[in-house]
């Protein structure tokens, strides 16, 4: 199958700022969906829990944290989301590729490049932010890219990708949750 072209399912996105309201933004959001449905939630390769417990002096670079990202997205998408969406399931993918877009602004990385990135993953056919406020402590670090992402640099990036998110809404690139 042509990852650029969805079958006869429903592929939905959904960015959170709180990893803690992910699955129940997804469920949320699965709601509005007749048929069979299915979340695919983030670090389902778990290569960012592998990376928790690493002992190491250097902190990863935004572009390595887009490639990781990047390389989640995509085992996301061979093993959970596409055939999904082949039998014909409504899917929610939490997050999606406005985070890994979200990271890239953030660190000033050229569109340009977070474009052929992800080039290899279909659009969503509806995008959605949850609005939900985090709350004033950072979760673990295991509990969502965002988390993850302000352990890694080093600093909370909550706010930052909230103003990316409100960016996209304002311009009409997702919906409210």
């Amino acid at each position: 199958m042509d990852p650029n072209t969805i079958s006869s399912g429903q592929l939905l996105s959904l960015d959170v700022i709180d990893g803690r309201d992910s699955i129940h933004g997804a469920k949320r959001l699965l709601k509005s969906c007749a048929g069979e449905t299915g979340i695919s939630n983030w670090d389902a390769s778990s290569i960012f829990f592998e990376m928790h417990g690493l002992e190491i002096d250097e902190r990863p670079s935004p572009r390595t944290l887009v490639f990781l990202y990047a390389a989640d997205v995509s085992f996301r998408l061979r093993w959970e989301i596409l055939p999904a969406l082949q039998e014909g399931k409504c899917v929610v993918a939490v997050p999606y590729l406005e985070t890994g877009f979200a990271l890239g602004a953030i660190a000033g990385l050229p569109r340009k490049w977070l474009n052929e990135v992800f080039r290899f993953a279909p659009k969503a056919q509806e995008s959605y932010r949850l609005t939900t406020r985090p709350s004033t402590k950072l979760a673990s670090p295991t509990t969502g890219f965002i988390e993850f992402c302000s352990s890694k640099i080093g600093q909370d990036l909550r706010p930052k990708f909230a103003s990316y998110f409100d960016d996209l809404e304002r311009r009409g690139r997702c919906r409210s949750l």
